[in-house]
């Protein structure tokens, strides 16, 4: 039997002679009854308003002309917000997996790198420091982890706080300048705010929080904040620049620093040399070996290296 006849008698529109041939059709054969059977279920599963197999004059006598122009319409219309969905349902999708995947930058010792975040903001890493952030931020914060020491030049987003999250203390921004000292191998914490506004908390006890202004800084004492110092030598963050630049540091955290910068392991043996304080500002590119030898000039030790390279001995 020809489907568009057993169609256009499920629609209503089979014509006198078009009926008989159906009837004669089904005392045929049991076989005829269940193919039919099974086409009528097909075409009541038929979702589209517009029929599988209709007779186009027959619709048209049937439909005013403005009534059809109308049906086409919503037909469009409903066609175009279903697309419209499904791309909006896929790029939220997309938007939700680029969130939810986390980027991590990591720096070896000697070496620094500088990091474009996905809204425009700049970070400049130190040696042996690590950063995490989302693919894109989407949340009504823009969160990132710290472990180490950055300088931050954040895009200003006032909708949208920035907040740099470390072992023990939130730094949160909006727009502005500060460099964040947060090692978590080491028992120092120091935020210096260079421009803008940072509100520094902890981690444990949110309502325990400063608000810095630029040129101060604040640090931690016994795993606490204590009172902003106004920031006495900028060149101590010029370390992007490729500059080790300290002031009134004993020789062993001196030695620590190097550790980092040049990603050699150094044991002082000297102890009277482990609370020498020095000042001084060398070129990381120098070495090593010229930064120990200029220091000598001013404090007796000696300095070795072991047979493999990787060790330096302050004796």
């Amino acid at each position: 039997m020809d489907k568009k006849i057993l169609y256009s008698f499920f629609d209503g529109y089979a014509s006198k002679e078009e009926k008989e041939e159906i009837r004669s059709w089904l005392k045929d054969s049991e076989e005829h009854k269940k193919e039919l059977f099974k086409e009528r279920e097909f075409f009541d599963a038929v979702i589209l308003s517009e029929k599988v197999c209709q007779d186009p004059k027959r619709e048209e006598a049937k439909r005013p002309l403005s009534k059809s122009i109308l049906y086409e319409s919503i037909k469009i219309a409903a066609v175009v917000a279903l697309v419209l969905v499904c791309t909006c349902y896929f790029y939220q999708s997309k938007l939700k997996q680029a969130s939810l995947a986390t980027n991590i930058v990591t720096v070896p010792a000697g070496e620094r790198a500088k990091v474009t975040l996905p809204d425009g903001t700049k970070v400049w890493l130190n040696a042996c420091s690590e950063i995490q952030y989302p693919g894109i931020f989407i949340d009504s914060v823009r969160k990132v982890k710290l472990q180490g020491e950055a300088y931050f030049e954040v895009t200003h987003d006032k909708d949208h706080p920035f907040i740099v999250q470390t072992k023990k203390f939130n730094i949160k921004a909006l727009g502005t300048k500060f460099d964040v000292d947060a090692y978590e191998d080491s028992n120092n914490f120091c935020t210096s705010l260079m421009q803008g506004s940072v509100e520094v908390s902890e981690q444990i006890n949110p309502s325990s929080r400063i608000i810095l202004k630029p040129g101060h800084q604040v640090s931690m004492t016994d795993g606490h904040l204590k009172e902003t110092n106004t920031i006495k030598d900028y060149d101590l963050f010029r370390w992007r620049e490729g500059l080790i630049c300290f002031r009134d540091l004993t020789f062993e955290q001196l030695m620590i620093r190097f550790e980092k910068c040049y990603g050699i392991h150094i044991i002082v043996l000297n102890e009277k040399m482990k609370s020498y304080v020095c000042s001084g500002k060398f070129r990381v590119s120098d070495g090593i070996n010229n930064a120990l030898r200029i220091i000598q000039k001013d404090a007796k030790y000696k300095f070795e290296r072991d047979e493999n390279n990787t060790t330096i001995y302050i004796k």
